[in-house]
């Protein structure tokens, strides 16, 4: 087959990641890159020349004949480049969150769309937390009752600058920003979430917060405790622990390692601790740029597409995300209880 041609809108550290992935894919290649900024994008047309550079999105899909476009951009720009990519009719990738709230996330889900989505939650393609998934699923050390989970970055500690921390063009802080990644594999994990009760509170920042606590009860009957902070020191990267309580052991996972404590000797595992770190089980990637589950999440998108499959991580699942944070915000204002209503 053809490979799919590939253009990238927005050239900063997700968006040149992504053009270097898709086009070293066998079944995709780069064809053109979209970055607004003058420097950037003349230093781009100096080095691949072999690809088309834009600095308007609108030009770059209207000249281009594209099969997917790849939305790499700050979230208050998402909304309508989703938009005019669903207009040309084209597969879209576009970095997490999806949208600014659920309203933003109803409009696009309203309209006619029959190509395929991704929305870039990447820890759903980490292969600590699909090994925890699996064994959520298998049941062999019965069923989840309770997990604690923190989710912390130090990067925050002063007054900050850009759009992140301006409300009105990120959505929110460490909830939005963070906090997405955690609700997302959540619901990847555990299922629906029924209700929610948060604290939150800005110190560093005067517009957004800088941590939240949030108690959380699922559909099914789990329940459990996610504490988010990007002012937590000792953290460099962003780490998300999870550790959740079975009928039969205790699994505790990050993206560097998962522990899994049986209780008893299984088929899969021996009786006390189990460790795998991350390294030992990737299998199978043709190319790491930052990470594999980068490769991952971008070789299951344009599997989806030859396949003619729904994607692991589409504009419905990823809009989901949404209705939690939004009464997360609520529960905030409101220091009361909210009930998580699917509006997608």
């Amino acid at each position: 087959m053809e490979k799919l041609k590939v253009g990238v809108i927005g050239a900063g550290k997700m968006g040149l990641l992504h053009a270097c992935i898709f086009n070293s894919l066998d079944n995709s290649m780069l064809t053109a890159i979209c970055e607004k900024k003058l420097l950037v994008s003349n230093i781009l047309k100096n080095f691949i020349s072999s690809v088309n550079i834009y600095r308007d999105f609108r030009e770059m899909v209207d000249k281009e004949n594209l099969d997917v476009v790849v939305i790499t951009t700050p979230v208050f720009l998402h909304k309508m480049m989703v938009e005019c990519a669903m207009e040309h009719n084209l597969h879209i990738f576009v970095e997490k969150p999806l949208a600014m709230n659920t309203e933003e996330c109803q409009i696009l889900l309203s309209k006619r769309f029959e190509c395929k989505s991704l929305v870039g939650y990447c820890r759903r393609f980490m292969e600590t937390y699909t090994l925890a998934k699996k064994i959520i699923e298998n049941t062999d050390l019965g069923k989840v009752h309770y997990f604690y989970s923190q989710l912390f970055v130090s990067q925050v500690f002063k007054q900050q600058k850009g759009w992140q921390y301006n409300q009105e063009m990120s959505g929110g802080g460490v909830l939005m920003d963070l906090g997405s990644h955690a609700i997302d594999l959540f619901h990847y994990l555990f299922g629906d979430i029924d209700t929610v009760h948060a604290f939150g509170k800005p110190v560093f920042n005067k517009d957004v917060e800088d941590y939240v606590s949030v108690n959380l009860k699922f559909k099914n009957e789990i329940f459990g405790l996610l504490q988010l902070s990007w002012s937590v020191r000792n953290y460099r990267l962003p780490e998300l622990m999870i550790k959740f309580q079975l009928e039969d052991g205790i699994v505790t996972v990050t993206e560097k390692y998962i522990d899994i404590y049986s209780e008893k000797e299984t088929t899969n595992y021996k009786k006390g601790s189990n460790i795998f770190y991350k390294q030992n089980l990737v299998k199978n990637i043709p190319i790491n740029v930052g990470g594999s589950e980068y490769t991952s999440e971008d070789l299951h998108l344009l599997n989806c597409v030859i396949d003619n499959r729904r994607s692991l991580c589409d504009f419905r699942e990823a809009a989901k995300v949404h209705s939690a944070i939004d009464k997360i915000y609520s529960s905030m204002d409101n220091n009361q209880i909210e009930s998580v209503n699917y509006k997608v």
